[in-house]
């Protein structure tokens, strides 16, 4: 019993934490053990995992399991509520999944196993996703919707229960648990508490840099002739922008105006004020691969500088639907080099050939982004069909 009470102090914790939001976790009281197999009682340095189940904000993002350093077969899933997406991180990848492909039989579902515990006939429920060997013992009786079955019923994963069953017992990697040894604890700081999902990577991360810097290498300045060039476009965009830090304070707000043609391969950026080098607009031409900026008055622009530039983007965000409905495509992406989870929502029913910058075509209405300092970055733009026109000068 004493090997058993030292491997699930190291194995079973449940964490959470008060960082200006409700966080609940659960401790484990392991003198109500009624059964373990010892052979799952090894702890070596090859083995070892931590396991970690936490609410964090709200409810807004849930933590299913703990990596340790030097451990080679442990995973960490995290459910991101808000976003319906799952990131599952081994030691050195971040995968993105919708909750569906996460949890293709809706989290814990009924296999053909059951016995008798604590006088009752109880079945026993997989786990549909590798990230750990949990499964639970459910039989008759009334939910509670607290303690660890509210904390995975919230997470989503308990819809396959029948109406009028409960969890009696929890195993975990072959260690059974009452229900009555789980503790409801609180703790502080959300972010520690994702902070084996909220990694970067280097040699990714050094591979996009190093094609980064390649392509600014092969820029190349242009000259200006005083040549004037009419400017015709079929779009305006009116976009706004905003960051919130990771307490939800808003740390910026700016509104922006493009105009662009049907296929957004050329575009024009109008500023409200110029920027700290005085310019005012920005002009970019994919089809022959110029960026001009300069200032404006009214509908003329007038040329400061120019170059020539590699349009080809270095990294392309792998989209994956998560809804659709009428002609709006909600899809979820994430960075691989880091974490940093999008929400994007686009037409590509009206504006199937407008395209984007390391997206997949359609117009962009709203985008979402979570960064790995718990940030929140948001877009949202409205789009007018016209006729603009502008006079450039070069």
């Amino acid at each position: 019993m004493k090997q058993i009470k030292k491997i699930l102090s190291c194995l079973l914790f449940f964490c959470v934490s008060l960082f200006y939001a409700q966080n609940k976790g659960y401790s484990i009281n392991i003198d109500r053990l009624y059964l373990a197999d010892e052979s799952k009682s090894n702890n070596s340095d090859d083995s070892k995992i931590k396991i970690k189940f936490s609410s964090l904000d709200n409810g807004n993002y849930f933590v299913f399991n703990r990596l340790l350093y030097g451990n080679k077969t442990g995973k960490v899933l995290a459910y991101f509520k808000a976003f319906n997406t799952v990131v599952i991180r081994s030691q050195h990848k971040l995968s993105y999944l919708t909750f569906k492909e996460a949890f293709p039989k809706g989290g814990f579902y009924k296999t053909t196993t059951s016995k008798s515990l604590f006088g009752q006939q109880a079945t026993l429920y997989a786990f549909d996703n590798d990230v750990l060997d949990i499964k639970l013992w459910v039989a008759p009786g009334a939910r509670t919707g607290t303690g660890f079955e509210g904390y995975l019923n919230a997470m989503g994963l308990l819809q396959n229960l029948p109406k009028g069953n409960t969890i009696i017992a929890v195993s975990i990697l072959g260690i059974e648990l009452d229900m009555s040894n789980f503790k409801e604890d609180t703790y502080s700081n959300v972010k520690s508490n994702l902070s084996d999902v909220l990694v970067g990577f280097k040699e990714p991360k050094d591979s996009l840099l190093s094609c980064v810097d390649e392509k600014k290498q092969r820029e190349k300045p242009f000259v200006a002739n005083g040549e004037k060039i009419d400017l015709l476009f079929n779009y305006k965009i009116s976009s706004k922008i905003s960051l919130k830090d990771s307490k939800g304070k808003m740390v910026f707000e700016t509104n922006t105006l493009v105009y662009s043609n049907k296929d957004n391969s050329v575009s024009l950026q109008i500023f409200d004020e110029p920027n700290s080098e005085g310019i005012s607009f920005i002009y970019s031409n994919k089809n022959l691969g110029q960026i001009i900026e300069g200032t404006h008055n009214n509908d003329k622009l007038f040329m400061e500088n120019g170059k020539l530039i590699d349009f080809q983007d270095c990294y392309i965000l792998k989209e994956k639907i998560n809804a659709k409905k009428s002609n709006i495509t909600q899809l979820i992406a994430g960075d691989e080099y880091e974490f940093k989870l999008h929400l994007i929502e686009k037409n590509d029913v009206d504006f199937p050939d407008f395209t984007n910058q390391i997206i997949s075509n359609g117009f962009v209405s709203k985008r979402i982004t979570l960064t790995k300092d718990l940030e929140m970055q948001e877009y949202t733009s409205e789009i007018e069909l016209g006729t603009y026109k502008f006079k450039l000068e070069k």
